[in-house]
């Protein structure tokens, strides 16, 4: 399951939904350690598919955190048996 959320995170967008003067959007993001501005535009449909698919890009890391937790914690019961 770990793998299939990476997987699926690979595919999202990544960063946070900016909305700059007349409502022109950009989507805001770190890039090999610099911040870069992809520009979305004002078409409310897009933005909308944008802020979709950030939202799922939270709910699957949020998912892949807590799985990672759960197998720490197996891994650690595991080393107390052996």
């Amino acid at each position: 399951m770990i793998r299939q959320y990476e997987a699926l995170l690979a595919e999202l967008p990544r960063g946070s939904l900016i909305c700059r003067k007349n409502e022109y959007y950009y989507l805001k993001y770190r890039e090999d350690g610099k911040v870069q501005d992809k520009y979305i535009g004002k078409d409310p449909d897009t933005v909308a598919d944008i802020r979709c698919k950030l939202e799922q890009r939270k709910h699957y890391t949020e998912m892949l955190s807590a799985l990672k937790q759960e197998q720490k914690a197996i891994q650690k019961i595991l080393e107390e048996f052996v």
